[in-house]
């Protein structure tokens, strides 16, 4: 008598219909814009997840602007550039959703992995006088939250202000408020996660001047803001005020017109030294 041969029958591959929605929801924001618009055609119910507005807003999208510092009249601004040929971008650079909380003005202070430092003012009523206030808020999403108040932020004390943000601990951002008194004295921490400013004696030595030629332009990273000094020099410090560094750049300063400067591209931090007299770089 023939045995029966026993084979295991193969369990279909399991659909995309078969997904929970919440699991669909997540793997449908990761994908390319090309490949969201293509799968609408796969069903009604994909159709109306990828035409969902909360999936757009999640969806990777190509650049289609990027804030930077631009110059006018002798003056440097953050500003918010289109680039040409693009799509209609994802934000509006005026922050229409700020403008209505503070009607006397908004203006752009620092922008740090895709948040935005923003000092606001109120106009003057007859209850009192205008207030200012300093606001970190996301442009793509329209959330924001306002830093407590201190003194050092008033726009009287000519302080440098700067904002710490890793997109990739999305739940804290940081604020630094750098104390000018002939040189960088002490620095002001803010962090979201306390709610609380803390204070801290500067370690980088006496009279260290931050570069203030291109409104002071930072990097944050690895957990620390970075900057550039008049004596080629970059200075970091860390989000709770423990660890001070200062390293010398190996640069001339004999010619005032020489600058350094500081960027961050695929995890690496890079600095570069501009010599503008000679259009060297």
């Amino acid at each position: 008598m023939a045995k029966r041969s026993r084979k295991k029958k193969e369990q279909p591959a399991a659909s995309a219909e078969s997904l929970p929605d919440d699991l669909l929801v997540e793997v449908l924001a990761r994908v390319p814009y090309r490949s969201l618009c293509r799968f609408k055609c796969v069903s009604k119910p994909w159709l109306a997840l990828c035409s969902d507005p909360g999936m757009w807003k999640r969806s990777p999208q190509a650049l289609s602007g990027f804030f930077c510092y631009a110059r006018d009249d002798r003056k440097h601004e953050l500003r918010f550039l289109d680039l040409p040929g693009r799509a209609q971008p994802l934000l509006d650079p005026a922050l229409p959703f700020l403008r209505g909380a503070w009607d006397g003005g908004v203006q752009t202070m620092d922008c740090c992995g895709g948040l935005l430092l923003c000092q606001c003012w109120k106009r003057p009523s007859r209850a009192g006088s205008a207030g200012v206030e300093f606001v970190v808020c996301n442009p793509a999403t329209e959330e924001w939250t306002v830093a407590p108040a201190t003194k050092q932020l008033h726009p009287s004390k000519k302080n440098i202000v700067r904002l710490g943000f890793d997109p990739l601990v999305p739940s804290r951002f940081a604020v630094f408020v750098l104390v000018r008194d002939h040189g960088a004295t002490r620095v002001e921490i803010f962090s979201s996660e306390t709610r609380r400013w803390i204070s801290k004696e500067s370690e980088w030595g006496d009279r260290t001047s931050v570069d203030d030629h291109n409104c002071s332009v930072s990097v944050f990273f690895g957990g620390a803001l970075h900057l550039t000094t008049h004596d080629s020099s970059v200075i970091t410090v860390d989000t709770e005020g423990n660890t001070w560094r200062k390293i010398r750049m190996p640069l001339s300063v004999e010619d005032t017109s020489d600058y350094g400067y500081i960027a961050q591209s695929k995890g690496r931090l890079y600095a570069m030294h501009m010599d503008y007299c000679n259009g060297n770089c």
